[in-house]
């Protein structure tokens, strides 16, 4: 559920900040964690990613915490959507996945900062001030991931697709009937994501998808 603040007291100094999470007691925790530092003002908080637009629409908060994993958006898109309501919008996605295939769609979609939650309990405030202030921040083992495949060719739509069939467990034959194109196409698109992950099968394919955060 969607609340604001209406009565809180602004000042010019405040970083006013908007918490957005599915989860109430994850949420909660960001929320009491940023409202005790001095400096910092919670004026909204949202379980989801439809919430969470129209809080930022209405509130124009300095700086949003979002979660990757929203139940009815992505992060990538939600930061899309705060950015065209405000091109200048500070965002900061918060995530459990560490991949860099999830964090560099992210962090193209505008995000400034790409949080592991494993390290709020030292990065988050420090994070939220640096951001304010116009800086980019990723967790250290997401860069390090980031460098580690920088120049790598992306998987494209089709081949995600496909990835996705073989992580429901379809033989190409199912796969192909899903998507509505020949198995031999199929087996094509496998082909080539296999070449771009440097697999030597699919379920090493798949193993690789997931670990990078391609299939987050």
């Amino acid at each position: 559920m969607a609340s604001w603040f209406p009565g809180t007291v602004m000042t010019s100094t405040a970083i006013r900040i908007l918490v957005v999470d599915d989860h109430p007691l994850f949420r909660a925790g960001v929320v009491a964690m940023l409202a005790g530092e001095p400096g910092i003002l919670i004026v909204g908080q949202a379980g989801t990613a439809a919430e969470g637009i129209e809080l930022f629409r209405a509130m124009r908060p300095d700086v949003a915490v979002v979660d990757l994993k929203l139940p009815d958006m992505d992060g990538d898109e939600v930061v899309g959507a705060m950015r065209r309501i405000e091109p200048l919008a500070r965002v900061i996605v918060l995530t459990t996945y560490g991949g860099d295939a999830a964090a560099r769609r992210t962090l193209a979609a505008g995000a400034q900062a790409y949080l592991l939650k494993t390290a709020l309990a030292n990065d988050l405030i420090g994070v939220v001030r640096d951001v304010h202030a116009g800086q980019h921040r990723v967790s250290a083992e997401v860069a390090r991931r980031l460098s580690e495949y920088r120049g790598d060719e992306d998987l494209t739509e089709r081949e995600l697709s496909v990835l996705r069939g073989v992580a429901a467990g379809m033989e190409n034959k199912q796969i192909a009937r899903h998507l509505g194109i020949a198995a031999d196409t199929v087996k094509e698109h496998l082909s080539h994501a296999m070449a771009k992950l440097r697999a030597t099968n699919r379920a090493h394919a798949l193993s690789i998808a997931l670990e990078r955060g391609y299939l987050a």
